[in-house]
């Protein structure tokens, strides 16, 4: 209790002391500021103008960096440029012009833009065929057009390459109709070629023979996430009862109904022709292996296609174009992915180099990176530029003063490590000091880089605590085949000298 009430007067006698301390710095600011007012108004009136415009840019300059002091640099903008974006033309050639001003090879996107400008142009109705090999695609088109000339294997696979055929229908519209290479004829991954072209058509049938398989599903509902309107055509209705294909209908109708956004499939059967193995055994008991052809009968189809062209074509060319643009748009993602990764490398091992040639004469690497911090602030700076992510100052130190902190455990391990790497060349490993840096430098920056690049791929921003930890994690993985490829590289640059 005694001490309770001493800490009392104490905070009491504390409290009374700062207030006079500030009503006197009040008073001498209030007079101060009323003299240099007075004085002021005595002046010219340029000289008094003057002097109060640099009076509010000091002030606004100066508030201005604290809010950037504050804030730390918001590193947002970039992210929100890619959320909620819709996928237009308009949009799609805006990107494009700028990732081409940018120095990246656009020829393939715009050569998709204006393959669609020549298909709308046309007018005709392309519906793709679509599924794994031999469940009867080139069977279907010869039903259709039994004077196309489509060849007929039983092998699997016969279908290698993408076929187009003209169809005139009763109603006389034209269809083209396209035969794509059975979606698992490469190890199981749906052919690239293959999934374009389908989701540039404005119908996609998707044959099958059988009840959808895992990979046929995801292939579906890859489709599907195009805008897609799914019809599954199954193939060799004689091997189903009426009971049977009702039954199996419903199974597929049911996979997607299950899903959010659901989108219900139209299932039809079908018999493609073709032909068949059977066994004939004579009565002498000899039996023979013969071929006998398939009863086709491909008109549930045919109506199918015809009420979907009546009814909906404008609706159809429209998701058509807009599965299109959404394909363009995958592609220039990619185009910019790959494109950042290969300058990403370039800067990273430009900058990497550069520390290795200015750690050769260093002489405690990593326990201050300020010694290279001009080297890592730049290298930190472009990466981000490139990712199109913004980041202060504050953003840059803050990240290589928690890599500093986490690298404070392992140099003495790399140092090790380089000074064991550098013994594998014989007279050379005996030089110690600057080359041992040189690798331990190559080592810290190759990581340093590499991190940044993976934290702005997968968050968008310069995120230092986790670029920091991903650099540690970076650091000790692989540690003696780095070490090697980084020896060679200092040992180069030491004859080089």
């Amino acid at each position: 209790m005694k001490i309770t009430r001493r800490l009392r007067w104490l905070m009491a006698g504390g409290m009374l002391l700062m207030t006079l301390l500030f009503l006197l710095f009040l008073f001498f600011a209030t007079k101060s500021f009323l003299d240099l007012w007075d004085r002021l108004l005595l002046l010219p009136h340029w000289v008094f103008y003057s002097y109060s415009t640099v009076i509010v840019v000091v002030v606004g300059f100066s508030g201005w960096i604290i809010y950037k002091l504050v804030t730390g640099g918001s590193s947002t903008s970039a992210i929100k440029r890619t959320v909620n974006k819709p996928v237009t033309e308009a949009n799609v050639t805006q990107e494009i012009a700028q990732i081409k001003e940018a120095g990246m090879d656009t020829t393939p996107l715009e050569i998709e833009i204006e393959r669609l400008h020549e298909r709308k142009a046309a007018g005709q109705v392309h519906i793709a065929f679509f599924g794994d090999v031999s469940t009867g695609k080139s069977s279907i088109i010869k039903a259709l057009l039994p004077s196309a000339g489509v060849e007929i294997n039983l092998r699997g696979g016969s279908t290698r390459e993408i076929r187009e055929y003209t169809w005139q229908t009763i109603s006389g519209d034209h269809l083209m109709l396209t035969d794509l290479p059975g979606r698992n004829e490469a190890e199981g991954t749906l052919d690239a070629a293959a999934r374009d072209e389908a989701i540039r058509a404005q119908i996609v049938v998707y044959v099958t023979d059988s009840d959808l398989s895992r990979s046929q599903y995801q292939d579906l509902l890859e489709l599907a996430a195009f805008g897609k309107p799914l019809l599954i055509a199954i193939n060799k209705r004689d091997q189903y009862t009426p009971e049977e294909q009702t039954q199996l209908a419903h199974r597929i109708r049911s996979r997607f109904s299950a899903l959010p956004n659901s989108i219900t499939p139209d299932v039809l059967f079908i018999q493609s022709g073709g032909t068949e193995e059977i066994v004939r055994v004579y009565p002498d008991g000899r039996e023979e292996t013969v071929q006998r052809p398939r009863k086709m009968d491909v008109a549930s189809l045919t109506s199918h296609l015809q009420t979907e062209i009546d009814n909906r074509l404008e609706w159809l060319s429209q998701q058509r174009d807009t599965s299109v643009m959404h394909l363009v748009q995958e592609k220039l993602d990619s185009t910019r992915d790959d494109y950042r990764k290969s300058q990403a490398e370039k800067i990273v091992r430009s900058s990497t180099h550069k520390a290795i040639l200015g750690a050769l004469a260093s002489v405690s690497p990593g326990t201050d990176l300020l010694v290279q911090g001009v080297i890592g602030t730049r290298m930190v700076q472009e990466l981000c530029k490139l990712y199109d992510s913004p980041v202060s100052q504050l953003d840059i130190d803050q990240f290589l003063n928690f890599s500093q902190g986490q690298l404070q455990k392992s140099v003495p391990v790399l140092l090790a490590v380089a000074g064991n790497g550098l013994k594998a060349f014989p007279g050379i490993g005996t030089v110690a000091g600057g080359l041992v840096h040189a690798v331990a430098y190559g080592l810290i920056f190759d990581a340093l880089g590499k991190s940044v690049v993976r934290t702005l791929e997968q968050r968008g921003a310069l995120k230092a605590a986790t670029a920091a930890a991903t650099f540690q994690e970076m650091l000790s993985g692989n540690l003696e085949e780095r070490t090697k490829t980084f020896a060679r590289l200092v040992i180069e640059q030491y004859r080089g000298k």
